[in-house]
């Protein structure tokens, strides 16, 4: 029998605006005049240092489709894609070959706008336990071929003030999944900084809490999170949702966002795996904290063994890379394959080394784990290789072989 998930909140339409290059990219935010010039700018410079970051841009999704317009008439390649943190891990478990049921929020505009490839994807996810909204959501997708990527986010439809009714549904939504499938193996539910991209408001982090106490009553498996861009969020914002990852089981991160949590809780470090120490014992309930970056994957766990941590790991750099290199969602005959091929980062290695040479392979009663990503061999876009890898690890925490 295979692994039933359940995922959830958000999906969206991603719009890829790939320029050739990080100098056609310049040029274009330097010449740009529209509405959302400051935005564009900022994106270049966010982008030419090595980052990402995502800003809301609620309310102007036509002024976003003149810059699209306007930047594929400057040699910009653009695309539609299935987009949102929860749609992009529940294709990846379809197509590991995972029973997922999707009890996010699904817009009309993904059965029109998205190609062919990524509608194929839909067909195997259970929509039937989906939220239907009448808001069709956008993402804009800035990058340049092989860089990082900056988002422009036109999230009506994504958003707490829409999503009310939706959350106070979930829980017995998954209680007919359970129904249906007899089991949950893993419920992720991912996206909090795009929910309260607007704010968080002491009345929404109550109701919000509740949810999530009333969902895990219900599933009785253990529920995975991501803690997204904090960036935007003031310091009380940021120790509400805190509050709210503590609640879960296994918390993922990138290098940016572990440092940032941890100094919402008053432990200020430049040592990741120090912060993912102090995110662990100072947490309500977390027992795994797990980094991914493009270089290595980090592991700290008071519930799951080294080995089965390791290959979680491994498994999950071979799918950020596929997803990199070919902007689809891996099967598991594909994982295997580009696991074999062993091109790993150097800074990654080095990475490993360092962390093992100062750790050693426990903190605590934790078990760490630090692994080695692969080098990508070419370039679709780093959009959803977080979302896809995170699939794919909590694919084989859960049971699930690779």
């Amino acid at each position: 029998m295979g692994l039933a998930i359940a995922v959830g909140f958000d999906s969206t339409v991603d719009v890829w605006v790939t320029f050739p290059s990080l100098g056609d990219l310049e040029k274009f935010a330097g010449e740009y005049s529209g509405s959302l010039a400051e935005q564009m700018r900022t994106a270049y410079k966010t982008i030419a240092t090595g980052k990402g970051d995502e800003v809301s841009i609620d309310g102007q999704l036509e002024e976003a489709q003149k810059l699209v317009k306007s930047a594929e008439t400057r040699g910009a390649d653009v695309r539609y894609k299935l987009g949102g943190n929860a749609g992009q891990e529940a294709a990846s478990f379809g197509s590991l070959g995972s029973d997922v049921a999707f009890v996010g929020v699904i817009s009309p505009n993904l059965s029109t706008r998205l190609s062919l490839g990524d509608r194929k994807f839909l067909k195997k996810i259970d929509l039937s336990h989906a939220f239907a909204t009448k808001y069709k959501p956008f993402s804009f997708i800035l990058q340049a071929r092989g860089t990082n990527r900056y988002i422009l986010c036109e999230g009506r439809g994504r958003r707490i003030e829409q999503l009310r009714p939706y959350l106070r549904e979930l829980p017995n939504a998954l209680e007919r999944i359970l129904d249906k499938y007899d089991k949950l193996d893993m419920v992720n539910l991912v996206g909090w900084h795009v929910l309260f991209a607007n704010g968080i408001s002491d009345r929404d982090f109550r109701f919000v809490k509740g949810v999530i106490r009333k969902v895990r009553n219900v599933a009785d498996s253990p529920l995975f999170t991501d803690a997204g861009g904090l960036a935007a969020f003031d310091e009380r914002e940021r120790r509400l949702l805190y509050r709210l990852y503590s609640m879960f089981d296994t918390l993922s991160v990138n290098e940016d966002e572990v440092l940032q949590v941890s100094r919402t809780i008053g432990a200020e470090t430049k040592d990741k795996i120090q912060a993912m120490r102090n995110i662990l014992e100072l947490s309500e309930r977390l027992s795994t904290i797990w980094i991914h970056s493009a270089d290595y994957q980090a592991s700290l766990s008071t519930k799951y063994g080294r080995e089965l941590l390791e290959g979680a790991q491994v498994a999950a750099a071979a799918a950020g890379v596929c997803r990199v290199e070919k902007g689809a969602y891996p099967t598991l005959g594909e994982l295997a394959k580009r696991m074999k091929i062993k091109n790993y980062s150097k800074k990654g290695r080095e990475a490993a080394e360092h962390a093992t040479k100062k750790y050693g392979s426990k903190i605590g009663d934790a078990a760490l784990v630090v692994t080695p990503c692969y080098k990508a061999r070419s370039f679709a876009s780093t959009v959803g290789a977080g979302d896809v890898a995170a699939a794919v690890y909590t694919y084989v925490i859960s049971g699930g072989k690779t």
